[in-house]
């Protein structure tokens, strides 16, 4: 009888890690350069994590100046997307990096975690400087959290129960199952 454990369930997760683990760099380098900030007051701006904003209708040289007004807090999660994609790459191509792999993979999950959570907390006061949030000086927030802030907060999570899982499952599996001794291979068959 089995205890109801999926034997070839670390199997599967250790086949599919290094792949997500790119996908997750590429997903926070991507995330960074969509809106993390909108609003739909007056003339509905957008600011994406690396600082370029979005105005219809603004004249070129307002939209410059408010650009210059920006913390671009997104940069950060861009090396650290790129940071965990090659960690990923190196540990998918090379077994041995897999540990350093999980290492630099979950430190930087929790940087663009930090990061996003910060972020999130006041998406105006972080992703403008304070000359602008102090000029807008309004009652409600001037602008609210955006899908990519969004985005980087979720691959964030993921990457890092991802990593965990991997430390977890590695654990668990640090004793390599040893052969059946009744179980014939083929260098014991003499000719």
């Amino acid at each position: 009888m089995t205890d109801g454990a999926d034997p070839s369930r670390p199997d599967r997760v250790r086949r599919w890690t290094w792949p997500a683990g790119l996908l997750g760099g590429l997903l926070l380098v991507a995330f960074s350069l969509v809106p993390w900030g909108v609003s739909d007051q007056g003339v509905k701006p957008s600011v994406t994590g690396l600082g370029r904003v979005s105005v219809p209708g603004a004249a070129p040289e307002d939209v410059a100046f408010l650009e210059d007004l920006t913390r671009r807090p997104g940069l950060i999660t861009v090396i650290v997307g790129v940071v965990i994609a090659l960690a990923a790459a190196l540990a998918w191509w090379r077994s041995e990096l897999r540990w350093p792999a999980v290492v630099v993979v979950g430190i930087g999950s929790v940087v663009a975690l930090v990061v996003a959570v910060v972020t999130l907390s006041d998406p105006g006061k972080h992703l403008f400087e304070s000359r602008v949030t102090d000029a807008v000086d309004a009652d409600t927030p001037i602008i609210s959290v955006g899908y990519g802030l969004v985005g980087v907060l979720v691959v964030s999570v993921l990457s890092l129960g991802l990593m965990m899982s991997v430390v977890i499952i590695g654990r668990d599996g640090a004793t390599e199952p040893t052969p059946d001794p009744d179980v014939a291979s083929p260098a014991d068959e003499s000719s």
